[in-house]
């Protein structure tokens, strides 16, 4: 079934007619779609866009955003998404396969001509994704509309969405996981959907009391802001879902209760999508320490003791460059290295860490995930990151850690660093420890080690060491 046929059905349903997108200030019964898409599609033809052309959007969690990604997927178009810009300098420039990009201006849209388009031919029906780059350089990461309705499908029977639900994204719809993961599967059975542009506490909690939703996708940096401000659960989410980044098991042992234990770690990439999770109503054991089951259709291996392999019927084509040559194209048996080091205890798969994310201290590789963990599990301690600073120590390379406490926790950098001690061996103590008020994160939720690793401005809270 085409995108086509899956809007035409979703408007046409008598449960979903009166089903709603919103942005909290424009909302669209599904019921208008069809109109409001073509209005769309005559807007395009107007600026002498066509389906022949690979545009690239600014895409925002707004509901004209959501009618154009609607608008091009129906129609079979190939294109890029990448976040707004939220400063100078902070936007990738548009490949240069895209002939045009599009930008949302309030409730209507700006067509512009790419100066740097290169003239060539892009197949069409295909969607260019740029990954997050938490760990370096990001890359551009192909699509076909075909899978990403398999991958949406998969994850629509794993969380039991349907027509009646009520879905809040308050992650961006820009990256895979806002948008596959949540967007299209709620999209598919015509789901209510709250979308929240750049959501911080207050609006969360505004918009959780007006629209009332029953599932969420968020991030664990959202789970630790609302964790101070939930006084009571909330016994209205059937799934509570955090991805992007790890979650630290105290801090889900600490807000799982706050969603009346539906809380739920996915395990997921650009490149894959939806990989991999446990179920609402698996233990909190089990939803806390592991990753879950795979997704249907989909396999996970261990290879080289650590090495976690996926294979996924609805994953990438490959990755291509600015000027949309191929880079790499996927393997043909579909596995796929995810660059993760994972354990694997009675069928069910643990996540350790990155395997690119270790130093080399005293002749021993220790793995950066590693001392997060055991920095977890200090009593205080709501989550942690520890990069490889620049530098040298009496061990090797350099290691420094940063400590977001939970609420009333007063410990100090120092504290944590001398409690280490007693935890690490002495080669994996950081060479220091501070305590800052938010990890930084990227537009898509995953952590942003660069800028923990370049100590960039975003640390406007002095450093407790």
């Amino acid at each position: 079934m085409s995108f086509n046929s899956v809007l035409d059905c979703v408007a046409s349903s008598e449960t979903t007619w009166n089903n709603i997108i919103t942005d909290g200030s424009s909302t669209y019964r599904y019921a208008e779609l069809s109109v409001l898409i073509s209005d769309i599609d005559a807007f395009l033809v107007k600026h002498g866009v066509t389906t022949d052309d690979c545009v690239s959007i600014e895409c925002l969690n707004t509901g004209p955003c959501a009618l154009l990604l609607l608008a091009l997927l129906r129609s079979g178009f190939g294109f890029a998404m990448a976040p707004a810009a939220s400063g100078i300098g902070e936007l990738k420039p548009t490949p240069r396969f895209c002939r045009y990009r599009i930008s949302a201006v309030g409730s209507s849209f700006q067509v512009d001509v790419n100066p740097d388009y290169n003239g060539r031919p892009t197949a069409k029906a295909k969607l260019y994704l740029r990954t997050s780059g938490s760990m370096g350089a990001s890359k551009i990461v192909v699509h076909s509309h075909e899978k990403l309705l398999g991958n949406a499908r998969n994850v629509v029977k794993k969380y039991g969405f349907t027509s009646a639900s009520r879905a809040v994204i308050p992650v961006p719809i820009a990256h895979m996981y806002g948008f596959g993961a949540e967007f299209l599967p709620a999209i598919l059975v015509g789901a209510s959907i709250d979308l929240q542009e750049k959501t911080n506490l207050l609006k969360y909690l505004d918009r959780e009391k007006r629209f009332q939703p029953d599932i969420a996708f968020v991030t664990p940096n959202l789970c630790e802001m609302l964790l101070k401000a939930f006084k009571t659960p909330r016994a209205g989410y059937r799934a509570f879902v955090t991805s992007g980044q790890r979650i630290s098991e105290e801090l889900f042992r600490a807000f799982d209760p706050l969603v009346s234990g539906r809380l739920i770690n996915q395990y997921g990439s650009t490149e894959m999508g939806a990989t991999a999770a446990c179920d609402p109503g698996d233990g909190l054991d089990e939803r806390a320490t592991t990753i879950g089951r795979p997704l249907d259709g989909v396999e996970l291996r261990i290879e080289s003791a650590s090495d976690l392999y996926c294979q996924h019927p609805y994953g990438f084509e490959g990755y291509v460059d600015e000027n949309g040559e191929w880079l790499q194209k996927a393997q043909e048996d579909n596995w796929y290295r995810t660059g993760d080091v994972a354990a694997q205890d009675g069928g069910r798969i643990s996540i350790l860490g990155r395997a690119d994310a270790s130093v080399n201290r005293s002749g021993y590789l220790v793995l950066l995930a590693d001392i997060e963990r055991m920095l977890d599990k200090i009593d205080g301690i709501a989550t942690s990151a520890v990069v490889a600073a620049n530098g040298e120590s009496k061990h090797g390379e350099s290691i420094t850690a940063f400590c977001v406490l939970l609420p009333g926790s007063t410990l100090s950098g120092a504290q944590i660093r001398r409690r280490c001690f007693d935890l690490l061996p002495h080669y994996a103590i950081p060479d220091e420890v501070h305590v800052i008020e938010e990890l930084p994160a990227l537009p898509s939720g995953k952590l942003d080690r660069q800028a923990l690793i370049g100590g960039k401005s975003w640390l406007t809270t002095p450093l407790s060491s």
